[in-house]
């Protein structure tokens, strides 16, 4: 015999090696199927903030959702949008105690709107910050809209008993509102805070908690506490 023909033949080699394939097929299978798992876990994690956050189809039962800003309420000749220096969006949601509140109804009032949810840490440390603002400042004409995202009544009302919320709380039961109000399409978390003056203009806004005293400085460029 040549000894070429002491070469192994694979399919007995295959035979003969079946115990070293199966660890080899066995550790080729966990290092693939483990990256797979968590692609899966990553991207289910990623989409349950998402949705968590706001990230729902549009909100069209009941007619709640955004809404089209009214010609007459929009005096300011700006277009529509989030950004600083243009006309807030319009929206029309459900309140906590089963009414409806359209943002633009509010027009001729400086307004803080608070973007929240019952889960989310920095909200509930916030929201005493919040509460304290309003109750300083309503005297000056302040109005301040807290818009939970996807929650159902009951914990919303919950939540703005346990804070002592007096302003209207209203709910993004879908999350359409808060789609509509992120800018550059990626989410920005919440809490979000925007400050529109009596004319509909979003004069700031801030991505995270605030303390009272940032609340403040920020109502100034909607005329509030100016002196």
């Amino acid at each position: 015999m040549s000894q070429g023909d002491d070469l192994p033949i694979d399919e007995v080699s295959g035979v003969e090696e079946r115990p070293q394939n199966r660890r080899e097929w066995r550790g080729m299978l966990q290092s693939l199927v483990l990256p797979l798992l968590i692609v899966a876990t990553v991207t289910g994690g990623l989409f349950y903030i998402e949705q968590r956050r706001g990230g729902g189809p549009a909100d069209v039962a009941g007619g709640f959702g955004v809404v089209a800003l009214p010609e007459e309420k929009n005096t300011t000749g700006r277009s529509v949008s989030t950004e600083i220096g243009r006309a807030a969006p319009d929206f029309l949601l459900e309140t906590a105690e089963g009414g409806q509140l359209r943002l633009s109804d509010l027009r001729g009032r400086p307004l803080l709107v608070n973007f929240w949810a019952s889960w989310c840490t920095p909200c509930r440390k916030e929201m005493p910050e919040i509460v304290r603002a309003y109750a300083a400042y309503k005297g000056s004409g302040l109005e301040i809209v807290a818009v939970d995202l996807q929650e159902n009544a009951g914990q919303v009302r919950a939540f703005a008993d346990e804070f002592g919320m007096t302003f209207p709380v209203v709910i993004d039961r879908t999350g359409s509102v808060g789609d509509a109000w992120r800018i550059g399409g990626p989410v920005q978390g919440i809490p979000s805070s925007y400050f529109i003056d009596a004319d509909g203009v979003v004069r700031a806004r801030v991505f995270g908690p605030m303390t009272e005293q940032e609340i403040a400085e920020h109502l100034a460029t909607v005329g509030v506490g100016e002196q």
